[in-house]
């Protein structure tokens, strides 16, 4: 699943998202945080769409190893 801002959404609905933030100033730092079973295909994709629409800061979440 993929969220957005805690709400689940379709890999179709990110591209018209990302491009939209795009445009704000500043433009804001879209955050990846991928659940540690998750192939790294599906992070790929959401970085591609996102370079797509023309977001220039993307940062990853972790979370300490327990």
């Amino acid at each position: 699943e993929v969220f957005w801002n805690g709400e689940v959404v379709t890999l179709d609905l990110l591209g018209p998202r990302f491009a939209a933030e795009a445009v704000r100033e500043p433009q804001p730092e879209l955050h990846i945080r991928a659940d540690r079973h998750l192939h790294y295909e599906k992070v790929a994709q959401v970085m591609a769409l996102a370079a797509k629409g023309g977001l220039l800061r993307i940062g990853f979440v972790s979370h300490p190893a327990e």
